[in-house]
């Protein structure tokens, strides 16, 4: 059966249903408008493309015979707060591995890739993600333990409790469901990025390793995170606030948080939020992407060259 997001329903490997739901988590409406998903869908795929042909540039600089966490995480060495974040995301899946030992009961269910279990002794992961490791090798002046404070992830939070707390639990558990999904196909250690792969390497030109696909799933789920977070920006910069003496000053970049009367721009429930459109995304890229001053703008040094690739959740 097609997917209900797509047009022609001829793509057989699509992340339309779950990119919708991972919208709603983040703010939008439970009723998304179907050429936003695809819109979204397209954006996601073509910077994570972009993102792995660049790191295949990487690995072959360094003689590897596969992409792996390495080239990825290279990537986002200057974002120090993705880097924490992917810090987190590592600790947290950590968590959950460790969880799945302790459920299992017989030795016949332990025989499983990377888990090790010894008789009448507590069961051990080995150890078998090394994005930690690379993120300390690339944040030499220890920065990212030095965060303890995420700004963006506790908007994100402050809007979803705003969201939830008027529903009822019928919809509660639509929208937990919602907040849960990813881009992960499943949670089995080899196989939980096949559709992940199917969909950004479906003529297998690139050898990924599973540590690569899953650095480049969060990088996926940021990437939608990211773009509804523009959007609700942009929604607030279109609303006039009275008593702003800044108001006249607003621009494409400018926004007073003084005089902003709700810190996650929605109002309590999510009825009443409308459903994010094309012409708001699109809105939400010109911003990001227009010329301004720095590396990217009218006076950048190398202007007769191409310009470098930006990807939104980096």
């Amino acid at each position: 059966m097609a997917n209900y997001f797509t047009m022609d329903g001829t793509e057989s490997t699509n992340f339309q249903k779950e990119i919708a739901g991972m919208m709603h988590g983040f703010g939008d409406n439970p009723n998304p408008n179907a050429a936003t998903v695809v819109l979204v869908e397209s954006i996601v795929q073509q910077q994570l493309k972009f993102m792995i042909q660049e790191a295949h540039m990487n690995c072959n600089m360094r003689c590897g015979k596969a992409i792996s966490n390495y080239d990825i995480i290279y990537l986002m060495r200057k974002n120090i707060k993705k880097l924490k974040r992917l810090h987190d995301y590592q600790l947290k899946l950590d968590q959950i591995d460790k969880k799945c030992v302790l459920t299992i009961g017989t030795p016949s269910e332990a025989m499983m890739t990377g888990i090790i279990i010894e008789d009448e002794k507590e069961p051990t992961v080995k150890k078998r993600r090394t994005h930690i490791d690379y993120i300390r090798e690339f944040d030499e002046a220890d920065e990212v333990s030095q965060i303890k404070f995420d700004s963006i992830d506790y908007i994100r939070k402050v809007r979803a409790a705003k969201i939830t707390e008027s529903m009822t639990f019928e919809k509660y558990e639509a929208y937990h469901k919602a907040r849960c999904l990813s881009f992960r196909s499943g949670y089995g250690i080899g196989k939980g990025f096949v559709k992940l792969e199917r969909w950004l390497n479906p003529m297998k030109e690139f050898k990924l390793t599973q540590s690569a696909l899953e650095v480049l799933c969060f990088i996926a789920y940021e990437t939608v995170a990211e773009i509804v977070d523009g959007v609700f920006l942009v929604r607030q910069d279109g609303k006039k606030k009275s008593g702003d003496p800044f108001s006249k000053f607003e621009g494409g970049y400018f926004c007073n948080p003084v005089s902003l009367s709700n810190a996650v721009y929605i109002k309590s429930g999510y009825e009443c939020v409308p459903a994010i459109t094309v012409a708001e995304v699109r809105e939400v890229l010109r911003r990001y992407y227009s010329p301004r001053t720095g590396m990217n703008g009218l006076f950048y040094r190398n202007m007769s060259l191409d310009l470098p690739i930006r990807y939104i959740a980096l």
